[in-house]
């Protein structure tokens, strides 16, 4: 079994659930932690699929080594029909490599946040029967709709929170894979940026963030598998 090659930006902004679901099926993976000092490969030779983190950065930051290498590495992959599943900023990373544009969000979104899931087939084959779940988010920029992709869900803040790609690819504006730990380890690393943005409405505050870990974290989990099966039906072996 092949493993699914992971892009890991920052510290502490692991694979979570995502890591969760590759072990329970026996899948390997490739874990780059770019703030290690890993080289980010530029081909995604050897396998069977590519899943990029979010991390603080913009893809439009081209000042950045690695982020022009996963340019290339996202591109190799969607080239050559290799799955790839993009969360905030890999999600991002995967519109603009398919030709979308990348910038501010209409709203930035900090804390828990439910997103309308589009009433078609395409939606309800990685959604399931889920129509408004509640998602973890983080971020300031955004992604346009690529040309040929298919809109999975948006919301009034954020119009595109999902989308696919020939069938196989996932963009996510969200972070499904943001478990217990990692929104902890979000707000002790991050409470001062949401403490300054939370006089915004879609920002919420730390207080807020910790209650919903409890009341969120669960279903958010069950969604997140439900999406990684439903990606994980085209993996390379």
């Amino acid at each position: 079994m092949r493993p699914v090659l992971v892009i890991e930006h920052t510290e502490g902004d692991g694979p979570g659930h995502f890591g969760e679901w590759l072990a329970a099926r026996g899948r390997p993976m490739t874990l780059v932690r770019v703030h290690a000092g890993d080289t980010v490969p530029a081909m995604v030779d050897g396998h069977a699929g590519l899943c990029v983190l979010g991390g603080p950065m913009s893809v439009n930051d081209d000042h950045l080594p690695h982020i022009r290498t996963e340019h290339a590495l996202v591109r190799d992959a969607l080239d050559r029909g290799v799955p790839t599943i993009g969360h905030c900023l890999g999600g991002q990373l995967i519109a603009k490599v398919l030709g979308a544009r990348v910038g501010d969000s209409p709203e930035p979104e900090i804390g828990w946040h439910a997103i309308e899931v589009a009433d078609t087939p395409a939606a309800r084959r990685w959604f399931g029967d889920a129509r408004a779940p509640v998602v973890m988010q983080w971020h300031y920029e955004a992604f346009a709709l690529p040309d040929g992709a298919t809109p999975l869900a948006g919301n009034a803040s954020c119009p595109r929170q999902a989308f696919e790609w020939a069938g196989i690819h996932l963009g996510m504006q969200f972070h499904p894979e943001a478990d217990r730990t990692k929104v902890e380890f979000w707000l002790a690393k991050d409470r001062q940026e949401a403490l300054a943005s939370g006089h915004r409405p879609t920002v919420q505050s730390p207080a807020r963030i910790a209650e919903g870990i409890d009341a969120h974290v669960a279903a958010m989990r069950t969604l997140a598998h439900r999406l990684y099966d439903a990606w994980g039906e085209a993996l390379r072996d």
